[in-house]
């Protein structure tokens, strides 16, 4: 569902990606791409034909 002034609540997009290539950088210096299979309450992620680079030092969740 959507809020009172038309916004997307965060669990909800992602649910909206879900068969969509996604790009996440974590943290820990790993980067992963693939396509979103599905997720969690805690937004663990399913990925599929997935692939990582070790070269990042922030978590970012992008939406190809």
């Amino acid at each position: 569902m959507t809020t009172a002034t038309n916004q997307l609540l965060p669990l909800e997009l992602i649910d909206k990606c879900i068969g969509s290539k996604i790009w996440v950088i974590m943290k820990s210096e790993r980067e992963f791409t693939g396509t979103l299979l599905g997720f969690d309450d805690y937004v663990s992620i399913l990925l599929i034909c997935s692939h990582h680079n070790l070269n990042r030092d922030i978590y970012l969740l992008i939406f190809m």
